[in-house]
């Protein structure tokens, strides 16, 4: 890992941090489904994405499991930084949806080089201004809408017939239909994808296990 391969990923980062990330950060590459924080432990390192992506997310007492946000190349974990640097535990868990390449960086480290690289403290601002949004968009999925809910059963009346197996709505015509956001109905789409209930497409939305889409929906009205 050097400062150039960093600047790529992180265009808005002068060199000069670039450099200092290299020398005083690891590289870490971790396979799909490798938990890299987990609920209620301490976080040492803060992570920069540089390649893959990270599902952040919460298990209720029920065991369903509610996503918080993912975290994309050129981007970190608001969490990882804020627990750290606070000295409190990670409040959730955060899992590699994909292989991922991602540098961790110490947390003094990190509170060193926020005070001395004015890019760094902008961007750690952005992604705390977007990780806000973005969990504005969830509770207002989870605790007044129940979208997830409506969604599932809008895509098994769609697919009710053995030859129907595919929906041929956007994401945008999908959230106009339910009342909600765009951006809430891809989450959860995002979500029903990676449990194995369906596979995205430009366009469609293919069915791919009813069964368990089925077994979802009725979990949920079920309490």
């Amino acid at each position: 890992m050097d400062g150039m391969e960093i600047k790529r990923i992180f265009p808005a980062f002068s060199r000069k941090l670039c450099d200092e990330l290299a020398r005083g950060a690891s590289l870490r590459e971790a396979p799909r489904g490798t938990v890299l924080y987990e609920q209620g432990l301490p976080c040492e390192m803060v992570p920069l994405i540089l390649q893959g992506q990270v599902r952040v997310y919460k298990i209720g007492e029920t065991g369903r499991e509610i996503t918080l946000y993912r975290v994309q190349p050129g981007e970190t974990c608001v969490l990882s930084s804020s627990c750290g640097l606070s000295g409190t535990d990670y409040p959730a868990i955060a899992e590699a949806e994909e292989n991922v390449r991602l540098i961790m960086v110490p947390v003094q480290e990190f509170g060193r080089l926020s005070l001395i690289h004015p890019e760094l403290q902008g961007f750690m601002t952005q992604m705390l201004s977007q990780r806000l949004s973005e969990l504005m968009l969830v509770v207002e999925e989870v605790a007044f809408r129940r979208v997830d809910l409506r969604l599932a059963e809008l895509m098994l009346h769609a697919t009710a017939s053995p030859a129907e197996s595919s929906i041929e709505r956007t994401h945008a015509q999908l959230a106009v239909e339910l009342g909600s956001a765009r951006e809430v109905v891809s989450r959860i789409l995002k979500d029903f994808e990676h449990h194995g209930f369906l596979e995205l497409g430009r366009g469609h939305i293919r069915i791919v296990d009813r069964n368990a889409l089925q077994t979802y929906k009725d979990a949920i009205q079920a309490g």
